[in-house]
């Protein structure tokens, strides 16, 4: 049975044990991984965090859509005006916010977009920092990280949003990105380096492993550089080229296991890059060695 995407407003927490149950034990692990570094990452902003649907989503998704859903033709229209950016070399995410459902606990900001622009761009700041445009039934709201929102803005002035349907804001928005970037206005300094999540893998002397691992990166295209280690001794150098990320599907490289190699102390480290040149810390595990 196919995995469907988590809603809108499921929640991240939700969203993990979902994709757990999809894709395996081995990804469990990983996503559990992902879910402390996530924590870690983003404790400042959430000591201030009122529970928003759209923080949970946008962290690995480029669209917060409402969760009165808008039709399938309408979603799909935004997300590939969005996945136009990426494949730009520009960077977007948007949340529509329909109803003040979609702000969780802090209803008080709804048709307050500016606000709500930078309160979930602080928000995201562990993991995204660029264009971030909110689209609410009384205007539009944007934030870059606290950088100049002035090109953003002109474009945004001379449009109107229509809020009489759900679909109505999505397609709102589709047009707002799509002018966005046809003027130029999301062009925005990459400063966010990556997120490499591996998976752990036994290891099956004189036959070939694969090391499946997954990435996070808020350009949505990043290059891993695998090292195998024994001990202190590097035995392998791998690389996986600069490719789109996509957090749910996990990415691999291969390597043919020597047939004697040492039966302790062997772990992977891989470290992320993205086109802007961010380099993510490396993320280390140990390799089990199987017998012969």
């Amino acid at each position: 049975m196919p995995c469907k995407r988590a809603s809108a407003g499921s929640g991240y927490g939700r969203a993990i044990a979902r994709e757990g149950r999809c894709y395996g034990g081995a990804v469990r692990r990983g996503l559990a991984i992902f879910a402390a570094l996530l924590a870690a990452a983003t404790t400042a902003s959430l000591a201030h965090a009122d529970g928003d649907p759209a923080s949970d989503v946008l962290p690995t998704d480029s669209v917060y859509f409402p969760i009165n859903a808008p039709s399938q033709d309408a979603q799909s229209a935004l997300t590939s005006a969005v996945d136009a950016v990426f494949a730009n070399g520009n960077r977007v995410k948007v949340a529509v916010i329909a109803t003040a459902e979609d702000l969780g606990a802090i209803p008080s900001l709804m048709n307050k977009p500016d606000d709500y622009a930078k309160f979930l761009g602080q928000e995201l700041q562990g993991f995204y920092i660029g264009p971030l445009l909110i689209v609410m039934p009384n205007g539009w709201g944007m934030y870059d990280g606290g950088r100049t929102i002035s090109a953003e803005n002109g474009v945004l002035s001379g449009m109107s949003v229509n809020g009489s349907s759900v679909d109505n804001l999505v397609r709102s928005a589709t047009s707002a990105v799509q002018r966005l970037e046809s003027a130029g206005a999301l062009k925005s300094p990459d400063i966010k380096p990556p997120w490499v999540y591996p998976q752990t893998v036994t290891l099956h002397p004189g036959k070939t492993a694969s090391f499946p691992f997954r990435v996070l990166d808020d350009s949505n295209r990043a290059g891993v550089t695998v090292t195998i280690l024994a001990g202190a001794k590097t035995i392998a150098s791998l690389s996986a080229p600069l490719a789109p990320t996509n957090y749910p599907s996990a990415r691999a490289v291969s390597w043919p296991v020597p047939k004697t190699i040492a039966k302790k102390g062997v772990k992977i480290c891989m470290t992320a890059a993205d086109a802007a040149g961010n380099r993510s810390t490396p993320s280390c595990m140990p390799l089990k060695v199987a017998k012969k």
